[in-house]
């Protein structure tokens, strides 16, 4: 936060937290310019460059860290007490959810992941533009709806590993092999009343017609 210190306007204001600061590129360009004049943190009289700004900074990260969590060799110190995801059941029944489930990523990551339990990625993908067609992905929890279901929640280990397993994308019912074929469904107009109900009259005019050119033969 000391960065944008310039972003605060004030410079009797100590925090900047709530205000849209530029994302963590930007941080990540500013690192090959140890100069530049963003680096220096102008509510102290030190004119700060990059390498001093970066090592108080750090300094005070362990320092409040530590202070949070105690002994970096204790448990507290667990990266599940730090970042984690939640997989709630539909009506947040905690029998029937996964809970504080140890995540990596953050907010500049491909892992977006808030760390709180509350938002996160969930359905990811990765597609080969080639022929023929090749992708893979993964989501959290699993196929079934049915909590005694052994695929309720099979997909999650590898979720939570960030592993993902190849799609099929057959064009058509060929292109899958007979072996992986389990079911086939096939969907048909449904016979409504309306339907029927014209299909009766279409039937009764045919009657007619049919009766009157007869009548006419005679």
């Amino acid at each position: 936060r000391r960065l944008w210190d310039e972003f605060a306007g004030d410079t009797n204001r100590t925090s900047v937290s709530d205000l849209v600061l530029p994302s963590d590129m930007m941080i990540a360009t500013l690192l090959r310019d140890s100069a530049s004049a963003w680096w220096d943190d102008h509510r102290t009289p030190t004119v700060e460059q990059r390498d001093a700004l970066l090592t108080s900074v750090l300094a005070g990260a362990l320092d409040s860290t530590m202070a949070r969590y105690g002994d970096p060799a204790s448990d507290k110190w667990k990266w599940s007490n730090v970042r984690h995801a939640n997989i709630r059941h539909v009506l947040g029944l905690p029998a029937f959810s996964q809970l504080d489930i140890p995540v990596p990523g953050g907010s500049g990551t491909l892992w977006p992941s808030t760390g709180t339990g509350s938002h996160g990625p969930s359905w990811r993908m990765v597609v080969e533009l080639s022929t023929p067609r090749r992708a893979w992905a993964t989501y959290p929890g699993g196929q079934s709806g049915n909590p005694l279901s052994r695929r309720y929640d099979d997909r999650l280990v590898k979720w939570t590993s960030g592993e993902l397993d190849t799609l099929r994308l057959p064009g058509t019912i060929d292109e899958l092999p007979a072996a992986l074929r389990l079911a086939e469904l096939r969907l048909t107009p449904a016979t409504t009343r309306a339907s029927r109900a014209t299909r009766a009259t279409s039937a009764a005019r045919t009657a007619r017609t049919s009766s009157t050119t007869t009548s006419g033969a005679r």
